[in-house]
């Protein structure tokens, strides 16, 4: 998920299986972002270590968004934060996933497929919306 850090609101969602990696995600996520809003230069994107990746900093550094990634020390070193005073705002992203689970019965999923799961998905994103945003 894509989310504006200021509003928290989701901007872009992609469901996946859990045990695909977070990064292989982005490119369609960012697409689907630059497709569906203006992207102003020097915006940012803030992440955690999971989005370490080379060729995330190159389609970010394209777009001209500035990277607020954490770097993944890879099992070698611990991993370090970026110094960005604004990486904190990364933790809007979680606070969505908590009221999702928490309050909207994410963490209560009792189908099985991926069609079924998506459905569920977006009937708690549908119903936080709803709540938080009116």
């Amino acid at each position: 998920m894509i989310c504006d850090a200021e509003t928290e609101i989701p901007v872009s969602l992609y469901i996946a299986p859990g045990n695909r990696h977070d990064s292989a995600f982005f490119a369609r996520l960012f697409d689907d972002l630059n497709q569906r809003f203006c992207i102003t230069y020097g915006a940012k994107y803030l992440a955690d270590s999971a989005f370490d990746a080379t060729h995330i900093y190159k389609e970010l550094h394209e777009n001209g968004v500035k990277a607020a990634i954490s770097a993944n020390g890879r099992g070698h070193r611990k991993s370090e934060v970026p110094k960005d005073p604004e990486y904190k705002k990364r933790w809007a992203t979680e606070r969505i996933f908590s009221r999702l689970k928490e309050v909207f019965g994410l963490a209560k999923n009792r189908v099985i497929r991926m069609k079924k799961v998506a459905i569920h998905i977006h009937s708690c994103i549908t119903a936080y919306l709803a709540s938080y945003l009116m």
